[in-house]
């Protein structure tokens, strides 16, 4: 089969570093650690996994992150995978074949891949307090080399080890628990946003709005940010929505998918963003020694659905005393100045995947969920898919993805079909 692997080598990864300024695209070329090659294709780990044909499969902004270097080379996650990479988790697929243990009628269906390798997929007995609760984004297992029945190597799903072959491959394996039947009433390209958008709805969920009266931003205009509007909107908030977006293109998503307004961050200075939100929230900006600024006043609730250190530090900022960050962009804090955490008292959330989630007094996976909203009507998708390729036209695609502002990216998806 074909499929894109990713290898990392220490010495490769520091000349792409310092050659980025300059040329950019070294992470594209053969120093980057990326190709597409022939491979053999994964063995079932055991009789109750199958085996799926990749149909479509989005570019995740972490997999971008990766690629670009944004993660810190001593980046924690690095226990949570292993190389090569296989990559690739964002998927709508169909099965091709079933272990003896499986049902065959699932055989030619079409599928969402639920891509976390939590405890149950391991064939970890007993489950940890998390998988036990149904919290399996927080699966305390995602580290087990060789643990559980299965013998898995570490990694938090499919796509970030190289045991099971990723979603960027014609073919891959996965667990029968993590199969999530895909209605006829469902386009394999609405299907393919079940991820980012499921990713979102976890988040809006975590925050536990309980009335319409919070004031809310969403800090990025990405599919995160623009899926966490729409999962505001599809679960019933009819408050107040400000999207901070870079891009006028974003800007009007944004609007589509239910924003009150639009926050324009794109060639402005600090302290013009600053005191815009101060005058949509009544707060005042101060500003202290080195240009330092700091807001009294804010938002009850934020969502930083960027993950940069420009992001977390205004999202602290930008929040009310009391009132709540959610965080849901993959990244890192170091360089962020803290303070107004404890010295507002705000609540930080962290947001990571998906789960089992109770709503409306059910207990529902956030992949059917998404997929019962799409069903409905209530979660947009209209103009979320920007752009598809081949396989072979990667690196032509993830270009695309990581400049998103000239292209007016919003998901890119290799198309299998």
């Amino acid at each position: 089969m074909r499929a894109l692997v990713l290898n990392i080598k220490p010495l490769s990864w520091a000349v792409c570093k310092a050659l980025w300024p300059v040329w950019p695209g070294a992470v594209l070329s053969s120093l980057g650690g990326l190709r597409l090659g022939e491979m053999v294709a994964p063995e079932l780990p055991g009789d109750d996994w199958v085996r799926v044909r990749t149909r479509l499969a989005g570019l995740c902004g972490t997999d971008l992150a990766i690629l670009a270097q944004k993660q810190r080379p001593n980046s924690i996650l690095q226990a949570y995978s292993s190389t090569p990479l296989l990559l690739g988790h964002e998927n709508v697929s169909e099965v091709a074949s079933v272990g003896p243990a499986v049902d065959p009628s699932w055989v030619g269906r079409r599928v969402c891949v639920e891509p976390t390798l939590s405890c149950v997929p391991r064939g970890i007995e007993p489950l940890c307090e998390c998988c036990r609760r149904g919290a399996f984004g927080a699966c305390e297992n995602f580290d087990g080399d060789g643990v559980g029945r299965y013998r898995l190597p570490p990694g938090t799903s499919i796509g970030y080890n190289a045991r099971t072959g990723g979603a960027y491959g014609e073919q891959f394996v996965a667990h029968v628990s993590q199969l999530v039947p895909v209605s006829d009433e469902l386009s394999d390209e609405q299907a393919v946003l079940t991820d980012p958008l499921a990713c979102s709805l976890h988040a809006v969920l975590r925050a536990e709005l309980q009335d319409n009266s919070p004031t809310v931003l969403v800090y990025g205009g990405g599919i995160l940010g623009l899926g966490c509007v729409a999962a505001l909107r599809a679960t019933g908030f009819a408050g107040r929505i400000d999207l901070a977006a870079r891009h006028e293109f974003q800007a009007s998503l944004g609007r589509k998918m239910g924003a009150s307004e639009i926050v324009l961050r794109q060639a402005r200075t600090s302290r013009e963003r600053f005191e815009e939100i101060a005058v949509r929230t009544g707060g005042r900006v101060r500003e202290v020694r080195f240009g330092n600024l700091m807001l009294s006043g804010g938002y009850d609730v934020v969502f930083d659905c960027v993950g940069s250190v420009l992001s977390l530090g205004e999202c602290v900022k930008w929040t009310a005393g009391r009132g709540k960050v959610v965080l849901v962009g993959t990244g890192h804090g170091v360089g962020v100045d803290w303070t107004p955490v404890w010295f507002r008292e705000l609540t930080i959330l962290g947001a990571y995947g998906r789960q089992v989630e109770h709503w409306q007094g059910r207990r529902i996976g956030t992949y059917p969920l998404v997929h019962e909203f799409m069903q409905a009507g209530t979660l947009p998708t209209d103009g979320l898919l920007t752009h598809r390729f081949a396989l072979a036209e990667y690196r032509e695609a993830f270009a695309t993805a990581l400049n998103k502002a000239s292209q007016g990216a919003v998901r890119v998806v290799f198309d299998f079909r």
